[in-house]
């Protein structure tokens, strides 16, 4: 018999909104890249909760599963790979931004012309 996922599916590692209006809950999930965002998963892998005052309850994820599917090709979305790098996970598939030149303000610039 064959696992629930062949190897032509092209798996997401990506968050699942739940919670009310103004209030999110994320599930953190394995899914078919082409299926809805709130449709069926694989595997559930772990949680965040953005509303929580403590940073350590905030993200909670299995990292050896999250592990295994990256090793296996899952793509993560950008916001589950800068939660995974927070955790400490680390993989090549991880799609974080660059790190760039930061844009002058516009507001502090203007400031000292303003007192000349």
């Amino acid at each position: 018999m064959q696992d629930d996922w062949s190897n032509d599916m092209a798996v997401a590692l990506r968050l699942k909104r739940l919670g009310r209006k103004n209030h999110p809950f994320y599930r953190l999930s394995a899914i078919d890249s082409r299926s809805p965002r709130d449709g069926r998963v694989i595997e559930e892998l772990g949680h965040y909760d953005p509303l929580l005052k403590d940073k350590d309850k905030q993200f909670v994820a299995k990292i050896d599963r999250c592990q295994y599917w990256l090793s296996v090709g899952a793509v993560p979305s950008e916001t589950v790979s800068s939660l995974l790098k927070k955790a400490g996970v680390e993989h090549k598939s991880l799609r974080l931004p660059k790190p760039g030149k930061p844009k002058a303000a516009p507001a502090a610039a203007a400031a000292p012309a303003a007192t000349a």
